[in-house]
Parts: C-alpha cells; sequence; structure tokens
C-alpha cells in the first residue's frame, strides 16, 4: 500500500512539473546566435508610397501652359525596397530603390482640329532611383536586459543621407500641333537615361514584434537629367522631388 501511494506521489508531481518544463523549453532551446540573445545584424524592407515629383524644368512648364496637364498629374504611388546592415547600435548603411510611373491623358489648351475635336496625348513620367544611404538613429535601437537577451526598443526616430543614380523616362504620344505651319501631327516623343542623385530623409520606427517594424519614410530627392534629341531645346528634365512611404522591416 506504501508502494503504491508512494507511486502515485510521484507521478503526481512529475504531472504538476510538466507545464513548467514545457514553458521552459522555448527559451532554453534557443542558440546563443539567436536573435532574442543578441542585435539583429541588419533588416529588409518593403514601402508603398506616394511620389510627388517638383516637375520644374521647362518640358514640364510647356505641357502645363500648351496642354491640359498640371504638376498634379505627375504625382502618384511608388514601391519601393532596401537592404541594410547595422555598422553600430545606431548607424545603418544600406541600399535601397523606388519606383514611380505616372500616365495622364491631355489635350491643347487651345487648339482644336479641323472637324473642332480636341488634339490629344497621353504622357508618360516615371523614375527609378537606386541610391546608397546612411541613416542615423536619435536613440539606441534597443537595450539588453541580461549578459545575453536583447530587447527592441518600440519607438525609433533616425535621419539620413545618401546618393546614387536614378533611371527616368518621360514620353508623350499623340496628336500634336506645328506652331510654325498649324500643321496637325501624330508623334512620338521619348527621352531617358540615368542621372545622379543625392537625397536626404528622416523616418519613424515602430516595433510590432522583435523581427517585425512598422516604418514610415519621408525624403526629398534633387536630380536632373538630360533631355534626349527628341526635346532639344529644353533645359535638364528635373527629377526631383518628395516621396512619403509606409512599409514593413523585417530584421535579421
Amino acid at each position: 500500500m506504501k508502494t503504491w501511494t508512494r507511486i502515485r506521489i510521484r507521478s503526481l508531481a512529475a504531472t504538476a512539473a510538466l507545464p513548467a518544463l514545457l514553458a521552459a523549453a522555448p527559451v532554453t532551446g534557443q542558440t546563443p546566435d539567436g536573435f532574442l540573445f543578441g542585435s539583429p545584424h541588419g533588416s529588409v524592407a518593403f514601402r508603398i508610397g506616394y511620389a510627388a515629383p517638383m516637375a520644374g524644368s521647362q518640358v514640364f512648364d510647356f505641357v502645363r501652359d500648351e496642354l491640359t496637364l498640371e504638376t498634379s498629374d505627375f504625382r502618384g504611388p511608388s514601391l519601393g525596397g532596401e537592404i541594410a546592415v547595422h555598422v553600430t547600435d545606431r548607424v545603418d548603411v544600406g541600399v535601397d530603390f523606388s519606383y514611380s510611373n505616372t500616365e495622364t491623358r491631355s489635350e491643347f489648351r487651345d487648339w482644336t482640329d479641323t472637324n473642332d475635336l480636341p488634339i490629344e496625348q497621353v504622357t508618360q513620367f516615371q523614375r527609378m532611383p537606386l541610391a546608397a544611404t546612411i541613416r542615423y538613429h536619435l536613440m539606441d535601437r534597443g537595450r539588453r536586459i541580461s549578459s545575453l537577451a536583447w530587447v527592441p526598443a518600440t519607438w525609433n526616430a533616425y535621419v539620413g543621407a545618401g546618393a546614387g543614380v536614378t533611371w527616368y523616362h518621360f514620353e508623350q504620344v499623340g496628336d500634336f500641333v506645328d506652331f510654325d505651319t498649324l500643321d496637325i501631327f501624330g508623334d512620338r516623343f521619348v527621352s531617358d537615361g540615368t542621372a545622379t542623385s543625392v537625397h536626404a530623409l528622416a523616418g519613424l520606427d515602430y516595433t510590432l514584434t522583435p523581427r517585425v517594424v512598422l516604418n514610415g519614410e519621408a525624403r526629398y530627392q534633387y536630380a536632373k537629367g538630360d533631355m534626349g534629341p527628341d526635346f532639344l531645346g529644353f533645359d535638364k528634365l528635373d527629377l526631383s522631388g518628395m516621396q512619403a512611404t509606409v512599409g514593413l522591416r523585417f530584421r535579421f
């Protein structure tokens, strides 16, 4: 009888200890190189946003004056991404890209064809910057709570700057007016290429999980690109502008 009682007591004790052992298993199962036991080495980010070109060069002045186009017609959604490595607890070095594209129908403001119908065309403007960026966080990225464990900060703001190249494409397809002869003709005018660019930015990170961060960023880029032979007489194409984005950053 005493033997049976001892067996029951040992069984109950083992059962009571099982939840504690299961709860402890995920923690003790982590390796020293795991994320919870050390600060991350870098991050990958994906963003969507809104691109607002300045549209300040002569070709934009021309299309605003002669066609039913406004500066807002060249603004639109953007997509982008970034990969960065942590150089110090506050400094990142990364490579990022973004892409924006607008296509807008228009017509001449003051001219119609011989049937009194509008003279129509489509204007497309694409930009794709690829740049290297140095980013400085205003606060520590996280804190150590023991000799191994690391906890990320909930909020963090940063500023940054960088340089790179911007691929661009400006195209008009449709009907146009020859102002010398007043003839109406169909044609396609294209200017594309690459230009060097510089940028400055500021952003905010909010930690959702230890590995996932909600990111918001505002960026200003300065760049000017050469116009192609289809646009002789115009100055450089203004590629500068603002961009606001939101996205997710994944730490690794």
